[in-house]
């Protein structure tokens, strides 16, 4: 009985330090509230993501102000996600090519959608793909070191969101821009890339 005892705690103080740094399985499910730049964004009660402004199809503000576009479907879900409320909690953000690391490393946002790899990886941290243009894989930034974040984003990606989210987002956001075109030559779904 004493070795069992033994061995449990030796496992418990291994194993502590790892999820203590909200380190884990990523397939495993976790409470967001662990993560702390998640419980920072519940205490705040708005999530604020960065789009590049004037992007139509991706992000673009229609006639009435309204923002619109593939990035936008997907960073509505990401607030819902989040908070577990309806969008009006999401405030979105206009970014550029030259503003968007210093927004995020001032936290004046939370996220970034719309911006490849090639883009900034070395300047910030970058989740699962969720789309490609033009040859060029696009995934959501977060300011550099934030793990937490990106671990929570890779779980939207790959296991929150349904199956088919990303072909409903092309659906309702490109269809009409695109035509006949195949939406798998822009969709990524799960986060895995298929050639």
């Amino acid at each position: 009985m004493q070795t069992k005892i033994f061995i449990f705690f030796v496992l418990f103080i291994l194993t502590f330090p790892v999820f203590a740094n909200g380190e884990q399985d990523p397939s495993a499910p976790f409470n967001d509230h662990e993560i702390v730049a998640v419980h920072r964004i519940h205490l705040r009660e708005v999530v604020r993501i960065g789009v590049i402004s004037d992007n139509k199809p991706f992000s673009y503000q229609d006639k009435e102000g309204v923002w619109q576009g593939y990035d936008v479907y997907f960073a509505r879900r990401i607030a819902v996600e989040i908070l577990g409320k309806k969008d009006k909690y999401l405030r979105m953000v206009p970014v550029t090519e030259e503003n968007w690391v210093e927004l995020l490393n001032n936290d004046k946002i939370d996220f970034v959608l719309g911006f490849g790899y090639s883009n900034g990886d070395k300047l910030a941290d970058f989740s699962l793909p969720y789309r490609r243009i033009a040859g060029e894989t696009v995934a959501v930034a977060v300011r550099k070191g934030n793990d937490g974040l990106i671990l929570w984003l890779n779980d939207v990606i790959s296991r929150r969101v349904e199956n088919d989210f990303f072909h409903k987002d092309y659906e309702a956001t490109l269809r009409q821009f695109y035509g006949t075109a195949n939406p798998d030559s822009i969709v990524i779904e799960r986060g895995v890339v298929k050639n």
